[in-house]
């Protein structure tokens, strides 16, 4: 009998540590949409430097086009709550 509820026990820790897995997946995934992204770090460092130097302003500008157009897509691909 202590067999079983030994291999029940290694069973369950088991089923535990994957649970814990798919929270932990699952909350990185959520916050990653919250958080902004490394992109939207050199997009505001090269937004400081167009200031400073005007060609960069066009550089700015494109990639601000850029992410606009793929949350317009990813808008569109997401289905409906």
């Amino acid at each position: 009998m202590n067999l079983v509820f030994g291999a029940l026990l290694i069973l369950g820790i088991g089923a535990l540590i994957v649970l814990l897995g798919v929270i932990a997946i699952g909350t990185i995934s959520r916050s990653r949409g919250k958080h902004g992204t490394s992109g939207s770090l050199s997009s505001a460092a090269l937004e400081i430097q167009s200031i400073l130097e005007p060609e960069k302003k066009r550089v700015v500008e494109t990639m601000r086009a850029e992410e606009a157009s793929e949350d317009e897509d990813d808008q569109l691909q997401s289905p409906p709550r």
